[in-house]
């Protein structure tokens, strides 16, 4: 998992909860800038939301601790975060799983209020949640690796390949599944690329390619082509 500027989350957050529901990872012209903040839009640049790849699985490990401690305000309030990150990266302009990441961000909030009344009382239903949010992340943060590959930005396709590869382990966690050994070696190989190409390591694009391809069929086979 990745640290991050706390005073960079912080302020993400404070929009996102001040009812600014979608972010947008895009340049947009002074002209529309009237116009985006009328309709209630922020735009928020690439590199602001790039280090917040992964974060939502710090605030679901915090919410389950608070769950088990019976400690409902703190926990919901977690769940909030994570679903409202979720949100996030639903609202850039390229994400192919929007709907993906829109329903697991309601599943959350939702859960979130149930957490809050006390009408949540196992620790399942915070677990499968959270497995659902990860397999969202986990197909969205391929794609955006997919993307980025395709385009030859080999440092943004490291970015997007190691958060995928997180997700898969994240949301295997969550669920109780245990990867096969081909399928903790697909991770773990993602992992290790990711990294070397966020690095400025070089690799030849089918060495990519595969990589990616590889990932993609571990995050179905975990999806059960849900």
């Amino acid at each position: 998992m990745r640290n991050i500027c706390r005073a960079a989350l912080t302020t993400i957050l404070i929009v996102s909860f001040a009812g600014i529901a979608w972010a947008q990872a895009a340049a947009v012209p002074a002209s529309s800038a009237t116009a985006e903040a009328q309709q209630g839009i922020v735009t928020v640049p690439e590199n602001v939301l790039t280090p917040l790849i992964d974060q939502p699985e710090h605030h679901f490990h915090m919410a389950s601790r608070y769950f088990a401690r019976g400690d409902r305000t703190h926990a919901a309030a977690e769940i909030r975060v994570g679903a409202a990150l979720l949100k996030l990266e639903a609202g850039r302009h390229d994400a192919t799983n929007k709907t993906g990441l829109e329903d697991a961000a309601k599943h959350l909030d939702d859960l979130a209020a149930g957490v809050a009344k006390g009408t949540v009382k196992s620790p399942k239903e915070l677990n499968a949640a959270f497995a659902r949010a990860d397999l969202a992340l986990a197909r969205h943060y391929h794609e955006m690796a997919k993307a980025s590959a395709e385009r030859n930005e080999h440092e943004n396709t490291g970015y997007w390949l190691e958060g995928a590869a997180d997700s898969v382990d994240d949301a295997a966690e969550w669920s109780g599944h245990k990867l096969a050994a081909s399928g903790t070696a697909t991770v773990k190989g993602a992992r290790s690329l990711g990294t070397q190409l966020e690095g400025g390591a070089k690799w030849t694009a089918d060495e990519v390619k595969k990589s990616v391809s590889d990932l993609g069929s571990e995050i179905e086979s975990l999806g059960g082509g849900n």
